[in-house]
């Protein structure tokens, strides 16, 4: 696996999962008892937005860039650019963008578990060293190198009974999507209760929709799409859109996402050829 997520840290597809993921966690953190919260692939936690990856494409600048300081009616998206903001450690500028594991650690408490799984060395690596900085601390945390697929075996069911699972797959594989699925599936054998969001891209040629007639078939219920796309879907080059499926959301969870993903919509797609899709798949 070569792929490396510091060439689009903080892309309108970061700002999609990482609004998604904390709209979650903040529900979940509603009740006092703990919770799990199990990232199967990690990445390296914290990404340099002036790096030569990072420049390469820039693609940072049309996402958390082009709304950093930007003023925002929904919750969602003020409390997402709060903790961007955090991550700069007092620097008024953007200069760094934290991902899923640093985002998680910026709001979860010291009674929760956290368990990060990544499958690059190197990655690995760099996630224990940005984690055990001062303000981060590993209190009730797990950095471990390995499948992320395999993890959910591993973690599952959590003694904890409460939590979720972010499963943000690289998509180097050309059968990722079936891995996806198989693994949401023995997942969902294993703690149904959990709440589960599966990170996918949205191209040309229609490669998700064989993941959806799969999930329609699966026998799970209440599962939710939520997508932003930033261009159409028959684009050929690049990512068009991001995508979010989730299993057994929190209450309202839709309401609260189409809303903040409509007010993102005209900066992130500013030719207006984009379109925000958050609907049930399967309903209860």
């Amino acid at each position: 696996m070569n792929y490396r997520h510091s060439f689009h840290a903080g892309n309108f597809a970061d700002v999609h999962k990482h609004l998604t993921l904390l709209a979650v966690l903040d529900y979940l953190l509603q009740k006092p008892k703990p919770i799990l919260f199990l990232d199967t692939h990690a990445g390296r936690g914290e990404y340099d937005l002036h790096s030569t990856d990072a420049t390469r494409g820039n693609e940072w600048q049309e996402g958390i860039g082009s709304i950093f300081n930007g003023r925002f009616t929904s919750p969602l998206i003020v409390r997402y650019i709060d903790v961007i903001r955090k991550a700069q450690q007092g620097s008024g500028t953007l200069h760094t963008y934290p991902g899923s594991p640093l985002i998680a650690t910026h709001v979860l408490r010291d009674i929760d578990r956290r368990v990060f799984v990544e499958m690059q060395a190197e990655e690995c690596l760099a996630l224990r060293k940005v984690l055990r900085q001062p303000q981060h601390h590993m209190i009730n945390t797990t950095v471990n190198q390995g499948d992320g697929y395999q993890s959910l075996n591993a973690y599952l069911p959590p003694k904890e009974r409460r939590g979720m699972v972010l499963m943000d797959a690289p998509f180097e594989a050309a059968d990722e999507f079936k891995q996806l699925e198989q693994g949401l599936l023995r997942a969902a054998e294993r703690w149904p209760d959990g709440v589960y969001c599966l990170w996918y891209p949205i191209k040309s040629g229609g490669l998700v929709n064989p993941f959806y007639a799969a999930m329609k078939r699966s026998g799970l219920r209440n599962l939710l799409l939520a997508e932003l796309s930033v261009r159409p879907a028959d684009t050929p080059l690049g990512l068009n859109g991001s995508g979010m499926l989730i299993l057994n959301p929190p209450w309202q969870l839709d309401t609260r996402l189409r809303a903040a993903y409509q007010e993102l919509l005209p900066i992130l797609a500013p030719t207006t050829q984009g379109h925000v899709r958050v609907e049930w798949l399967v309903g209860e």
